[in-house]
C-alpha cells in the first residue's frame, strides 16, 4: 500500500490548528491503518527562542505523544519560490485552522492540482468546494480529518480528479487580476447605489 503524504503549510501559532493535522495523521495510522506521513512548512526552527517556540514545543510534544514523531516533519519557513515543490510534492494539502479571515494556502495548493481539506471557517468555506475540489471539514474535528485523507488514499482517481478541478477552479476565480476585477466591481457598485441615496431631484421654479 502507497504512503500517503500530506503537507500542511502555514504560521506556528494555536489558531491554525498544527495539533489537529496531527491528531488527524496520528488517527489515518492508528484507526484507518494507512502508512502517512506529515510534512509541516513554517514555524522559526533555526532559533529555539523565537517567536513560534512555544507552539512548536506543543505540537512536537503531542506527537511524541501520539507516537507519530518518526512521520512527521518540521522544515521551518520556506522561500515563497520554493512552495510550490512542497504542495507538488503532497498527495494532500491541509488546512485546518479554527479562525482563517483570508485562506491564501489552499488557493495555491489548489493551482499546483492539489486536492484541499480545510476547516470550513472564513476564506476556506470560500475557495474549497466541498465534494469537488477537495472537502470541508468541522475546526478541531481530527476524526473528520483522518476519515477525509482515508478516502483520498482510497481512491486515487478521485484525488486526481479533484485536484484537477481544483486547478481550474484556482484559475478561474483566484488570479489576482480575477481578484481585482471583483473587487473594483464591488466599489463601483458601492459607488453607485451611495450617489443615488444621496441625490437629490431639483424642484421646478
Amino acid at each position: 500500500m502507497r504512503r500517503l503524504r500530506v503537507l500542511q503549510l502555514g504560521r506556528m501559532v494555536p489558531r491554525n490548528g498544527v495539533d489537529t493535522v496531527i491528531q488527524g495523521v496520528a488517527l489515518l495510522r492508528g484507526r484507518h491503518r494507512i502508512d502517512a506521513e506529515l510534512l509541516v512548512v513554517g514555524g522559526d526552527i533555526d532559533h529555539p527562542h523565537g517567536r513560534d517556540n512555544v507552539e512548536m514545543a506543543r505540537v512536537r510534544a503531542l506527537a511524541g505523544q501520539l507516537e507519530v514523531s518518526a512521520h512527521l516533519r518540521f522544515t521551518g519557513q520556506k522561500a515563497r519560490s520554493e512552495l510550490r515543490y512542497y504542495y507538488s510534492a503532497a498527495d494532500a494539502f491541509v488546512t485546518t485552522p479554527w479562525y482563517a479571515p483570508v485562506g491564501i494556502t489552499p488557493v495555491e495548493a489548489m493551482a499546483c492540482a492539489r486536492p484541499v481539506i480545510g476547516s470550513e471557517v472564513g476564506g476556506i468555506k470560500c475557495s474549497v468546494a466541498d465534494g469537488l475540489t477537495g472537502f470541508l471539514i468541522p475546526p478541531r474535528d481530527p476524526q473528520a480529518l483522518a476519515a477525509r485523507l482515508a478516502t483520498l488514499h482510497g481512491k486515487p482517481g478521485l484525488a486526481r480528479a479533484m485536484g484537477e478541478r481544483a486547478l481550474r477552479r484556482a484559475y478561474q476565480h483566484f488570479t489576482w487580476r480575477i481578484v481585482a476585477q471583483q473587487a473594483a466591481a464591488i466599489y463601483a457598485a458601492v459607488l453607485q447605489e451611495q450617489q443615488v441615496a444621496n441625490y437629490q431631484p431639483q424642484e421646478s421654479a
